[in-house]
């Protein structure tokens, strides 16, 4: 091993010697993505225990009857309540951590932080922002224009002036 340090600098060297787009970005932009990044590794690593507790707490609950005993029968101290809280909890709990491996997966592929964030990202990828654009161009037929102008009338307080001219 050489004395490599690994210093933003001698990162960003790397990225920018191997023609990595993210060689160029910001420093905030960098230490973002590696937040993303460590969250779904974090989402993925307690999906992994998650499952890893089921298959145990499944395994350890199976009931192997002995040579002479009915394998149709469970034994007479055989909990169902246990049986079904611990059912329960794990299954709440396998699907916490696969969901949020899923949300914190998708938010990394697409770059995106908060909900706002997603809302302005699905809004760009779905077409909404040109069919805003395009809605906002279109002309006001005469009775969105004068509820429109009225309720802008309300705002700058130019309601007391109304009522004068109408009395």
């Amino acid at each position: 091993m050489s004395d490599v340090t690994h210093t933003p600098s001698a990162i960003r060297s790397f990225l920018t010697k191997y023609n990595f787009k993210l060689g160029e970005a910001s420093d905030a932009y960098i230490q973002r993505r590696k937040q993303q990044m460590v969250l779904f590794m974090t989402a993925s690593a307690i999906t992994i225990f998650a499952s890893r507790f089921a298959y145990k707490s499944t395994i350890t609950r199976q009931y192997v009857p002995t040579l002479f005993q009915g394998n149709h029968h469970p034994p007479t101290s055989y909990n169902f309540t246990h049986d079904a809280a611990v059912a329960v909890g794990t299954g709440t709990l396998l699907c916490g951590s696969v969901s949020s491996m899923i949300i914190f997966g998708s938010a990394w592929i697409i770059d995106v932080s908060n909900l706002k964030e997603f809302n302005w990202r699905m809004k760009l990828l779905l077409g909404g922002h040109q069919k805003e654009v395009e809605l906002s161009k279109l002309p006001l037929d005469e009775e969105s224009a004068y509820i429109q102008d009225s309720l802008n009338d309300i705002l700058e307080g130019k309601y007391d002036e109304v009522d004068e001219q109408s009395s």
